[in-house]
C-alpha cells in the first residue's frame, strides 16, 4: 500500500503541469471577456495614465496568476471549485494589484486617508483612467466577496506592509530587518487574497498561510534581484553574499509551511493538491532562479557579488525547455515531502 501511494504521489507531480495549464487557459478566458473590455475602454480615454505594461500586469501577471494559482489553490485546500463570484473577486484583486501603488502615489493619502478610502471607496473619484480602473475593480472585488469587511480590513493591513517595506529604498537595514518587511509583506497579501472566498479559516490556516505567503515575497525578489538592484532597493538576495545561504533559508520556512499545512484541518489529499500548485506554480521555479544565480559567484571569488554581474547574468529564464525540466524535477522532490 505504501508504493501504490508512492506511484499516486509522483503522477500526481507529473500530472500537475497538465493541470496548471487548464487553470491558466481558464483564467485567460475569463480574463477575455470580463477584463479586456473594461481595459480597451480605458486605454481609449487616452490620457496616459494607462500603458501596455499596466495591461500585461493585469491580464498576463497579477489577474492571471492570483486567481489560477492561489485560487485554484485555496480551492484545491478545501475540496470545492472555483465559484465564479470568487474568480471576479479573485480576478478584480489580481488586477488592481498592479495599478495600487500609482493610485496611492498620485493620491498622496495620508495613512488615515488610506483608511478611509479602504473603508468608503465610494467616496473617492479617479482622476485619469487608471484611477477609475484601479476604483471599479476594488468596487467589484468588494461586492463579490464573501465578507467584504474582511477583505476591507486585511487590505489595510497589506498597506501597512507596503508602507514598511518603503525602507527599503534606504541603504543599511540589518538582514533580520529585511527578514522580517519580505515575510510580512507577502504574509499579509496572500490573506488579503485568500479573503475572496467563502470558506472560512480554520484553526491554525492564518499561521500557514503567512508562512507560505511571506515564502512567496521573498519569491518574487529572487526573480526581481536585477529590477531591484537598478532601482535601489535593498532585499535579501540584492545583499546576499552566499545564494547557498539564501537557499537554506528558503528552505527551512518552506518546510515549516508544508508541516503547518498537514496540521491545519484539511483532508491530507487536499493538502497535497494544494500544496503541489503552488510547488509547481511558485516554489519549485525559485529553486531553478537560486541555482542560475549562485552559479554566478564562480566569476566573483564564490561570493554572489551583485555589482560585478551584467543584467542577463541575473536574469532567468523560465521559459526554456531545460529550465522547465528542472523546475518539474524539483517540484517532484518537493512533493516527496514528509511532514
Amino acid at each position: 500500500m505504501p508504493i501504490l501511494q508512492s506511484i499516486s504521489r509522483f503522477s500526481l507531480s507529473l500530472l500537475q503541469p497538465f493541470a496548471m495549464l487548464s487553470y491558466l487557459n481558464r483564467q485567460k478566458k475569463f480574463i477575455q471577456k470580463n477584463i479586456d473590455p473594461l481595459l480597451a475602454e480605458a486605454k481609449n480615454a487616452k490620457d496616459g495614465s494607462l500603458d501596455e505594461d499596466d495591461c500585461k500586469k493585469i491580464t498576463g501577471y497579477y489577474g492571471l496568476a492570483v486567481p489560477a494559482v492561489l485560487g485554484e489553490a485555496f480551492c484545491a485546500l478545501r475540496g470545492k471549485a472555483i465559484t465564479e463570484k470568487e474568480r471576479l473577486a479573485s480576478t478584480c484583486q489580481g488586477a488592481m494589484t498592479g495599478l495600487g501603488d500609482d493610485f496611492f502615489d498620485k493620491q498622496r493619502l495620508s495613512a488615515q486617508g488610506v483608511k478611509d478610502f479602504i473603508e468608503n471607496p465610494g467616496a473617492f473619484t479617479g482622476n485619469s483612467a487608471s484611477e477609475k480602473l484601479f476604483l471599479h475593480f476594488y468596487k467589484t472585488a468588494l461586492n463579490n466577496a464573501p465578507h467584504a469587511e474582511q477583505m476591507q480590513q486585511q487590505l489595510y493591513k497589506v498597506f501597512q506592509a507596503q508602507l514598511l517595506s518603503k525602507q527599503q529604498d534606504v541603504p543599511g537595514l540589518s538582514y533580520e530587518m529585511l527578514k522580517d518587511i519580505t515575510i510580512r509583506k507577502g504574509a499579509e497579501s496572500l490573506l488579503y487574497y485568500r479573503t475572496a472566498f467563502e470558506h472560512p479559516l480554520k484553526p491554525g490556516e492564518e499561521k500557514m498561510l503567512y508562512c507560505l505567503g511571506g515564502l512567496m515575497q521573498l519569491s518574487n525578489d529572487i526573480f526581481d534581484v536585477y529590477k531591484d538592484y537598478c532601482n535601489g532597493v535593498t532585499t535579501m538576495v540584492t545583499s546576499a553574499k552566499k545564494i547557498s545561504e539564501l537557499r537554506f533559508y528558503y528552505s527551512a520556512v518552506l518546510k515549516i509551511g508544508f508541516r503547518e499545512a498537514f496540521r491545519v484541518g484539511y483532508r491530507k489529499k487536499n493538502v497535497r493538491k494544494f500544496l503541489g500548485i503552488l510547488s509547481m506554480g511558485i516554489f519549485s521555479r525559485c529553486y531553478v532562479c537560486m541555482q542560475h544565480l549562485e552559479k554566478l559567484e564562480k566569476n566573483t571569488d564564490a561570493v554572489f557579488d551583485i555589482k560585478a554581474y551584467k543584467r542577463n547574468d541575473l536574469i532567468c529564464d523560465m521559459d526554456t525547455a531545460y529550465n522547465k525540466w528542472k523546475s518539474l524535477r524539483v517540484h517532484t522532490g518537493l512533493m516527496r515531502f514528509k511532514r
